[in-house]
Formats: structure tokens, sequence, C-alpha cells
């Protein structure tokens, strides 16, 4: 074979190497932090809704086994993290302040956010802002819940009233799955 030749099976490999990563699902990470399991339970819900869609690929793991090339091959992230104190606990902090910043890999991603909080008016809006707000510095793009009662993601309560020592109640995991639903028809589009 001579160098023509060797030049065009080149380029028919390169040429099928661009079609089949251009052709690649959407990918949605799903990455959350759990102690109680409560919010582990959020983020399987929040990933049947996105598994509800056909072609979207869907990575669901907690913060602690996620990996950076996880995190920058993601089209969608959708964090979820229980509440502490009205805060985001600091394993999250420290999980969002290792995201690479550089260069801004991140930017024009989709994000989205859910939490579990142990009681009414606890600090589930705080926390959620926190997390949006990190996700608007890297410039990611924020998507809601699916209805109003989820504008800013998901949130469950998990330790007050008639929520107390029960799994997560129907109702905040059906708004989980329609944050991860609404997420995924986004990255297809």
């Amino acid at each position: 074979m001579n160098w023509s030749k060797w030049s065009f099976v080149a380029v028919i490999i390169l040429l099928k190497f661009d079609f089949v990563f251009s052709q690649a699902s959407p990918t949605i990470l799903i990455a959350y932090y759990s102690q109680s399991g409560n919010t582990k339970a959020m983020a399987e819900a929040v990933a049947k809704g996105a598994r509800s869609l056909e072609g979207i690929s869907l990575i669901l793991k907690s913060i602690q086994e996620i990996s950076q090339n996880e995190l920058l091959f993601a089209d969608a992230i959708i964090l979820g993290s229980p509440v502490y104190n009205a805060n985001l606990p600091p394993a999250v902090m420290e999980f969002i302040n290792s995201w690479p910043y550089e260069g801004r890999p991140l930017k024009d991603k989709i994000g989205a956010v859910f939490v579990t909080g142990g009681g009414f008016s606890i600090g589930e809006e705080a926390v959620m802002l926190s997390m949006i707000r990190s996700m608007l510095i890297h410039g990611m793009l924020i998507v809601g819940g699916d209805e109003s009662e989820a504008a800013f993601g998901a949130s469950a309560i998990t330790g007050e009233g008639a929520f107390a020592g029960q799994p997560v109640d129907e109702i905040f995991l059906r708004k989980a799955e329609g944050l991860g639903r609404r997420v995924g028809e986004l990255v297809l589009k």
C-alpha cells in the first residue's frame, strides 16, 4: 500500500470514529451524598425519571465514587445533598470545590439539584440555591423541576410530622422523577 492509500484509510477511520462519538447518547450524571439513605432514595427517583426516556446514558453514583472524567463528559449534572443546619455538608462542598474551573469545562452543561431535609423550613431552598450558585459560577445552565412546587429542583422532608421515621414519601419521589425526566428531555434536545 502506498501513502495515498494509507491516507485514505486514515480518513475513513477518523470519519467512523467521529460518527460513533457524535451518535453517542447524551449522558446524565446524578451525583449525591447520603448518610441516612434518604438522599440516595431521591437520587434513584431522579434516575427513574431520566430512564423513562429513550436514548439517555445515565451515571448514578455517590460523590465519593465519581471520577473527574465522568464529571467532564456528562451532558448534565444533577447534584443531590442533605441539609445540614441550613447548609451543605462539608463533603458536598469539597466535591463542588474539586470541580475543574480553568477553561470552564462545565460551561453550558445542564445543571439541576435536589435535597432532603429533616424538617419543614430547615433550609432546603437555601441549600438548593447554594448548589445552583456554584453551578452558575461554572457557567452551567440551571433547570428546575417540572412543576411550580419544584421550581428550584426537588426536595423532600424526611424527619418531621408524618414524614418522621418513614421512607421518603411518594410526593417527594414524584418531584424527583419529574426533575430527572425534565433534565432528560432537555439533554435530548
